[in-house]
């Protein structure tokens, strides 16, 4: 990024943050109503204080505005699950932003029928490649003919049919990391967020963090789209942070792999 462009930034910034400064009844700059699921690591956990990368990144923008968080924490219900959150809370203007929703090609689509807009993604998630330990398997170029496991009709599933590899599907992430642990499976894929802050079984270690798009889930703040100075200013601090590496450290933080491993964690 040249000077010129960070100095742009800094303006627009600076004059989008002014303007989205609703001020108390004691003339203080009023706390940012941000909602977020309360029990959703490494994304958010209602913990004393508060953490995860959707706490992280909320705050830091917050900050950025001259404003403290008001947080709403949210109970995802097993009927409507994050379209109730969603009507619930940002489109009934319990919050101001909702943190942390997970988007895909088209999602956008239901957002505007609610009258929401989400922000750029200050954070993409996909699947690392695990083997043992003891494996010569270094990426996904050295699977070869070898058994490789994936937790079945997920994204990393659907993958490994379509590339051809020796897929064995599991009914979930614990039975494929036991299977890797006992040596059943040469490899497996397993969504990233499953493995950060989580300890994986003895033997097993991280190979690879796959790039592909198709593996990638991304996440975004919300707001509502009348608010349009907010979301400007959540916009531009968004850019600030990607563009300064604020995000990424963030990310590493809360423990989610990045880039290639070359002989694990």
């Amino acid at each position: 990024m040249t000077r010129s462009t960070a100095r742009f930034l800094r303006r627009l910034f600076g004059l989008l943050a002014c303007a989205a400064l609703p001020v108390s009844a004691g003339g203080a700059p009023a706390a940012l109503g941000v909602c977020v699921v309360e029990q959703n690591p490494p994304f958010s956990s209602r913990t004393l204080p508060p953490v995860g990368i959707d706490v992280e990144v909320a705050q830091t923008i917050a900050a950025r505005l001259g404003r403290a968080v008001h947080w709403q924490w949210i109970t995802l219900q097993e009927r409507g699950g994050l379209g109730r959150a969603l009507k619930e809370s940002v489109q009934a203007g319990s919050c101001e932003l909702f943190a942390g929703l997970p988007v895909t090609d088209g999602s956008d689509d239901d957002l505007s029928a609610r009258g929401l807009v989400a922000s750029q993604p200050y954070v993409s998630v996909g699947y690392v490649l695990l083997t043992p330990a003891a494996s010569a398997i270094g990426s996904m170029a050295g699977v070869g003919a070898q058994k490789i496991g994936a937790v079945t009709a997920t994204p990393a599933d659907l993958y490994l049919l379509a590339g051809g590899f020796n897929r064995s599907p599991f009914a979930g992430s614990a039975a494929l990391l036991d299977a890797l642990a006992k040596g059943q499976v040469g490899a497996g894929l397993l969504w990233a967020g499953r493995v950060a802050g989580d300890a994986l079984p003895a033997g097993v270690v991280v190979r690879e963090v796959l790039q592909a798009p198709a593996l990638q889930t991304r996440f975004v703040m919300v707001s509502r789209r009348s608010d349009t100075a907010l979301t400007g200013a959540v916009e531009a601090a968004l850019g600030a942070l990607q563009a300064d590496g604020a995000l990424d450290a963030i990310a590493a933080r809360n423990g989610l792999p990045t880039g290639k491993q070359h002989g694990g964690r």
